[in-house]
């Protein structure tokens, strides 16, 4: 497959979280099949592959473990010491790093390895250069990954709500895009024990 041609969209993987709900095993440093790569692993591969310029990964909990299955990759490494305090704070700290010259910044979890290349290029297709937020939906449910234009960078720095960003979106409903994902996949993420299984058989 020929390489997509790279953009100035900057991806943030976030990959700070404690995975509480997975009990005492980190998930993103599970094994996935084929290959028993790690969980994170493969998610930054398809990010990799995508048409975004730069891509950064979170670092929180267990930083150093994450980013040994990592720092062989061409991306760049953010670390959040409040990782603790909610999502929020791991998107900032992407955040904050993203290039001068970013067109916006691609929101994305590092826990949804369901999602494939042509997911992400998907949502930075339709980035047109205007003030612009763009979600995925699947079935009338938003999904990730979720583009800011670089107009949100400065609301996304300044935002206080711990869990995310959903309430920049609700606040700028005329400027959000929404496409058609074509599958649930953009709603799935690994939280629990019985989710990994169920990824394993997939």
């Amino acid at each position: 497959m020929m390489p997509y041609p790279k953009n100035n969209t900057s991806a943030i993987i976030l990959a700070a979280g404690t995975s509480t709900r997975m009990g005492a095993r980190n998930k993103l440093l599970l094994p996935l099949s084929p290959g028993g790569l790690p969980l994170i692993r493969v998610v930054v591969e398809r990010v990799l592959a995508s048409n975004c310029g730069e891509i950064i990964v979170v670092l929180g909990h267990e930083k150093e473990k994450v980013k040994a299955v990592l720092e062989d990759l061409d991306i760049r490494f953010a670390t959040n010491p409040m990782y603790r305090s909610g999502m929020t704070s791991s998107i900032q700290s992407g955040v904050g790093v993203v290039a001068p010259e970013s067109a916006g910044v691609l929101i994305c979890l590092g826990d949804m390895p369901l999602l494939n290349t042509e997911d992400y290029n998907r949502v930075t297709e339709a980035v047109t250069g205007a003030p612009q937020i763009i979600v995925p939906v699947f079935e009338g449910q938003n999904g990730h990954p979720v583009f800011f234009s670089h107009h949100f960078i400065s609301d996304i720095l300044a935002h206080d709500q711990p869990e995310g960003c959903k309430s920049i979106v609700s606040r700028n409903k005329d400027r959000v895009t929404r496409i058609a994902g074509p599958n649930s996949h953009i709603l799935k993420d690994i939280d629990l024990p019985e989710d990994y299984h169920r990824l394993l058989k997939w």
